[in-house]
């Protein structure tokens, strides 16, 4: 804002400095107390408005600094010119621009009921509107972040309570373990002990015979020291067999008792190198905002970043050989390393981020039919026929825990420490690594009739082999959306999910992968027949690395792509 209304104007032309008073828009200049007199007296300008300076000053600047006189003449503004919508003083109406003109209009007509016209009055509603909406986001977004806190406050309880169940169980196993120590160290303690008092018995009969030896030779006749040789040598017998016994029993061996820890506590180092992963889910906002002006579109925020399937492409980075028969699965771990499942016979073959085969782990179970990565070096597989889940240390090249579940099961997911199952009988399942047995969720969507599963944040997808179809459902078993049409997919198998809800899935039958829109609404084929060269059946997708890997059932060949957003 222009700081000429702080001194009178005209005393100012006359070189006298007084503060403004009033502000006059007429005159566009301040006004001190005695020149506002005399203004208000004066026939041409008794009819202009004025404002105390200090409500003047009030006015936001750009109002404020808006010229109320012809910038090409510093003339007034008279007329108004609706074709060119511009304000217009004298000299304006009679340039060549405005010559051919027909609407020109009173400035005083144009302005008057300003501030009470539909115009005006629908901005101020607007910015009301705006003022609210932006308020319940505030809102929301204070919610969210105390439900970060509190998520934090829960995360940091949830790990003290391991801490303590790790704790006390390691206190109990090591207390046993001692106790069952000691008790070794006892029985042999007692048994060296038995012989050491045989021992010293022994002894003092030696001292006895050497002592009466000595004696013989001092007292004895001849007599008697020929017929007591007989009994010496008895004696002497009896000890040398004594010594032959305890030689050929072993009783003369050294006892020792050691230990042997448990290698998987001895490796736990190693073999856990994180107590788990953080996992940045973001969700639909559930604000739905509305504009109650009529005739203006509906205002809806969404928070959720949703990356059209339209734009989604892919470009092969490597193509490499699992050495696999009969492929029965996939995963990407979070570094970029590659595991393919074989069904029959059952292993694992682990490969490099460029597909360069590194080793194959067996006899985990029969018939894997699902991987999934629970960190870098920790996978879960579940079988077609056993009703476990094993959890496989790939450095180890083993399985080091076992998870009881109701049924063998066909597909499963990780995601913020939990294992979802699709179990070939019955609905959905749900169990923690540290748990003894699964837990049904969902609802009848479940039911008998999925297969392969994937999740994201309370979303969970599967595929139904059987009809074609490919359902999200909430984890309370809300459905949410459906998915059928057999003239893009046919035959489905692996399903993966991205970081924006959109559904990667591999049709058998129709030879190809298609990608699903987060809603369900739209999809896009990404790979066809020509592009896989075989029959495809698993996929996985990992978002931090932007990566989608697919692998065909029979000629063992694998794809690895980089999936572009843009």
């Amino acid at each position: 804002m222009d700081s000429s209304f702080d001194h009178c104007g005209v005393c100012t032309s006359r070189h006298v400095s007084k503060l403004s008073w009033v502000w006059c828009s007429d005159c566009d200049e301040g006004l001190c107390q005695d020149c506002t007199e005399h203004h208000s007296l004066s026939k041409a300008t008794r009819n202009h408005k004025t404002v105390p300076i200090g409500e003047y000053q009030k006015l936001p600047s750009f109002i404020a600094n808006i010229n109320l006189h012809c910038d090409e003449h510093d003339e007034k503004y008279q007329l108004y010119c609706k074709e060119h919508n511009s304000m217009l003083c004298r000299k304006c109406v009679i340039s060549e621009k405005h010559a051919e003109c027909k609407e020109m209009i009173p400035v005083e007509d144009v302005i008057q009921n300003a501030k009470t016209s539909v115009a005006f009055s629908e901005i101020e509603s607007s910015f009301q509107e705006m003022k609210e909406i932006l308020k319940l986001i505030l809102e929301d977004k204070q919610k969210n972040v105390s439900s970060l806190s509190d998520s934090k406050k829960k995360l940091e309880s949830e790990i003290s309570a391991i801490r303590r169940q790790i704790n006390q169980h390691l206190d109990q196993i090591q207390d046993l373990f001692i106790a069952e120590f000691n008790r070794a160290v006892e029985n042999a303690t007692q048994q060296i002990q038995s012989f050491i008092a045989s021992l010293k018995n022994n002894q003092r009969e030696i001292d006895e015979c050497i002592e009466d030896v000595e004696n013989i030779k001092k007292y004895a006749t001849d007599m008697q020291t020929f017929l007591g040789i007989d009994q010496l040598e008895n004696k002497l017998n009896k000890s040398e067999n004594d010594i032959q016994s305890w030689t050929d029993g072993k009783r003369l061996c050294s006892t020792v008792v050691s230990y042997n820890i448990n290698s998987f506590l001895q490796n736990i180092c190693y073999d856990i190198t994180s107590f788990g992963k953080p996992i940045i889910d973001v969700q639909p906002c559930e604000l739905s905002l509305h504009r109650k002006k009529e005739g203006q579109a509906q205002l809806t925020v969404s928070l959720e970043p949703k990356s059209s399937v339209e734009h989604i492409t892919l470009k092969l980075k490597t193509q490499f050989n699992t050495l696999c028969t009969v492929v029965s699965c996939c995963c990407i771990s979070p570094c970029g390393k590659l595991v393919v499942s074989n069904f029959e016979p059952s292993y694992l073959n682990l490969f490099a981020p460029d597909g360069k085969y590194e080793k194959a782990i067996k006899n985990i179970m029969p018939n894997i039919n699902d991987v999934t990565y629970v960190d870098n070096e920790i996978v879960a597989v579940v079988s077609y026929y056993d009703k476990n889940i094993k959890l496989v240390n790939l450095k180890a090249g083993k399985a080091f825990r076992t998870i009881n579940t109701n049924s063998p099961s066909c597909g499963l997911t990780y995601i913020g420490g939990r294992l979802i199952i699709s179990p070939l009988g019955g609905r959905l399942g749900e169990v923690g690594l540290n748990d003894t047995t699964d837990i049904c969720i969902g609802s009848q969507h479940g039911q008998r009739v999925a297969s392969y599963v994937a999740s994201l944040g309370d979303k969970i997808y599967s595929s139904k082999q059987n009809n074609n179809t490919v359902v999200c459902h909430h984890r309370n078993g809300d459905l949410l959306w459906t998915f059928t049409n057999e003239t893009v997919i046919k035959g489905n198998r692996c399903i993966t999910v991205d970081e924006h809800g959109n559904l990667f899935v591999v049709g058998k039958n129709s030879q190809n992968v298609i990608i699903i829109a987060s809603d369900g609404t739209k999809h896009k084929q990404l790979l066809s027949e020509k592009d896989l060269c075989g029959v495809p059946w698993a996929i996985d997708y990992n978002s931090e690395l932007k990566s989608l890997l697919v692998a065909n059932e029979k000629d063992g060949q694998a794809f690895l792509y980089t999936v572009n957003y843009s």
